[in-house]
């Protein structure tokens, strides 16, 4: 969302030190709600719910500290609008994103802390949606700590791990092993990685095959290889369109996944050719 709303023109500032995509839907709601509804209509089964980066760290940095509610209700609602004019079902994900700054794994923070900064966010949004997306989690720690509130909220929910270059270890430095021993009092729906390069994906699929039963699959960058030492805003240097994107999928796909889509630098065009070349899984994530 925050990429491809920023490409429309609309007000999004670095996600190091703003709300990134969140206020767009204070300031620009029509526009947020537009988008949901062209990943819907491109093909998307899951659109997930624009509240990213509405988390208490973040909005206390804008002096925003009792905003999380009012906040990812009106994302909640722009969604649901979205999804409720569309022409085909679809279920809404709310996102339990990174609850500092996203891809910094010295900024998790304590375990306990983790925990009740989620569960705030789950009940926030638990009025709204049908599913929760644990994403962009860079510890086994993390992942877990997100696990518990989701748990306790009775829905399905899934866990996607962002992971390094070469989609041997998380971002953090954990392996796929302790990644998922972490989750084995959990009941996740899917395994799933994202904001990585393609080729880190693919790799990441292969290892998480061998280690789960659950349904497996994710979502990357469009870009095949991130650069040694790239920051996330600027890993997409030789970024490929969606029909090559959609190619390296279809080998996701191949390898076991059932759930594919786009994370940072995809738009409805990606989605729309996912859905005509995926087969055999569940075509997903917007």
């Amino acid at each position: 969302m925050g990429t491809e709303l920023r490409a429309r023109g609309v007000r999004v500032r670095d996600y190091k030190s703003s709300l990134w995509s969140a206020l767009a839907c204070v300031e620009a709601p029509d526009a947020v709600v537009q988008l949901h509804r062209e990943y819907l209509d491109a093909g998307a089964d899951i659109i997930t719910v624009n509240n990213y980066a509405v988390t208490p760290v973040l909005l206390a940095r804008e002096g925003m500290q009792d905003a999380l509610e009012a906040l990812t209700a009106k994302a909640s609602e722009c969604a649901l609008m979205a999804r409720d004019g569309a022409r085909r079902p679809a279920r809404v994900a709310g996102s339990l994103p990174p609850l500092n700054t996203t891809f910094a794994p010295s900024l998790v923070g304590d375990f306990e802390d983790n925990v009740a900064g989620y569960r705030r966010i789950v009940a926030a949004l638990a009025p709204y949606v049908d599913l929760y997306l644990c994403e962009t989690v860079s510890t086994a720690d993390e992942a877990r700590a997100a696990a518990v509130a989701a748990q306790e909220s009775g829905k399905p929910f899934m866990v996607s791990w962002t992971i390094e270059r070469t989609g041997h270890f998380l971002r953090g430095g954990d392996s796929f092993e302790m990644a998922v021993e972490a989750l084995r009092d959990f009941s996740p729906a899917a395994l799933l990685v994202n904001c990585a390069s393609c080729n880190a994906t693919t790799a990441a699929i292969q290892r998480i095959r061998d280690l789960t039963d659950l349904p497996i699959g994710g979502y990357a960058n469009p870009v095949l290889e991130e650069p040694e030492g790239g920051e996330p805003e600027s890993v997409i240097s030789a970024p490929i369109g969606p029909d090559d994107y959609a190619a390296v999928a279809k080998g996701w796909v191949a390898d076991g996944a059932t759930i594919i889509g786009g994370c940072c630098d995809t738009n409805p065009a990606f989605i729309s050719a996912l859905r005509r070349v995926a087969s055999g899984g569940r075509p997903g994530l917007s």
